[in-house]
């Protein structure tokens, strides 16, 4: 055994070694900066292995709304013709409130073929002061509030669009990922009729891939970047300002770097992505992003037609019911 004391000058010899090393001219030749990317490219690496065993093999992008203001109607019937001219048909997860406030824009727009979720009753947000702030989290909730909550949803989605909503999205999702949560959500949503939820994030995604069977339900995880993985990427995180809605261009850039990194290496997957229409109707980062994808040939899908083409049993052995 080696004295400590001697295992110490050790490690301070070393260490000073370093130190004269790093400030020679040749150091800079002999250390390697950290690859920021490297991390994001091992987890999406592995994704690609689930999403092959579910017989997803490119990239595709799911593009779904949360409609969570008043001022989101206006804004999706504005965004949703633009995307549709480029292939791509987003689906809206909009508060029955909201629905009911707004159910001509939200009835036009399911009468060209727009897909609606079920994303709770009782309204996500309140205006105080200068902007918009999140009110109405399941956590806070009793179990029956929720799923009375979530029932109430159904009849509004039906009563506005006249059709019965295709999927659950609960609202402020990020606060209700408890496994006990997600079953209630999940056995509430099979009561109900619908086949899918996606009401996770992208740590439930990295962990069990792009599609998840749980129990009766299926989960579509909602996705990340390459360069922060296990972070959603969603038009709030990027909003440079919350009260005059102006969106950072990080969020193209990190949008285009996950989906060339994807492209350039056959890297099939599913990109679970949401936008607030409010947030990104009028913003050049969003669109340049967007424009991006249908470039690269990132093919628009829902989660309906990816259960229709799924492997069978492929995903229930990605997760536990």
């Amino acid at each position: 055994m080696i004295p400590s004391a001697v295992m110490a000058r050790s490690r301070r010899a070393v260490a000073a070694l370093l130190r004269a090393i790093s400030r020679t001219p040749e150091a800079a030749q002999l250390v390697t900066p950290p690859d920021p990317l490297a991390d994001g490219r091992l987890a999406f690496e592995a994704m690609a292995k689930k999403a092959r065993a579910v017989g997803i093999d490119r990239p595709l992008l799911w593009l779904s709304f949360d409609c969570d203001t008043d001022a989101d109607a206006e804004a999706a019937e504005r965004i949703d013709p633009w995307l549709r001219a480029r292939g791509i048909r987003a689906s809206y997860a909009v508060p029955g409130v909201q629905l009911e406030v707004a159910a001509g824009a939200y009835s036009r727009l399911a009468a060209v073929g727009a897909e609606f979720l079920n994303h709770g009753y009782q309204p996500h947000a309140e205006w105080r002061e200068d902007r918009y702030h999140p009110i109405t989290f399941y956590d806070q909730m009793s179990a029956d509030e929720v799923l009375a909550d979530v029932r109430r949803a159904h009849e509004a989605v039906l009563r506005v669009t006249g059709r019965a909503p295709l999927g659950f999205r609960a609202p402020h999702f990020g606060s209700f990922q408890a496994p006990q949560q997600l079953a209630l959500l999940h056995g509430e949503a099979h009561r109900l009729g619908y086949s899918w939820c996606s009401t996770t994030v992208p740590e439930f995604g990295l962990q069990h891939g792009p599609v998840v069977r749980c129990g009766d339900m299926y989960e579509f995880p909602l996705s990340g970047s390459l360069r922060t993985p296990g972070l959603i990427l969603d038009s709030w995180c990027h909003l440079e300002d919350r009260a005059n809605y102006k969106l950072a261009p990080s969020y193209a850039e990190l949008m285009k770097e996950t989906v060339d990194f994807m492209v350039d290496n056959g890297v099939p997957g599913l990109l679970s992505y949401y936008a607030d229409p409010a947030h990104v109707e009028s913003q050049p980062p969003f669109f340049e992003a967007m424009e991006h994808l249908a470039a690269r040939g990132v093919c628009n899908v829902n989660p309906g037609k990816i259960l229709s083409d799924l492997r069978p049993g492929a995903a229930a052995r990605t997760a536990a019911g």
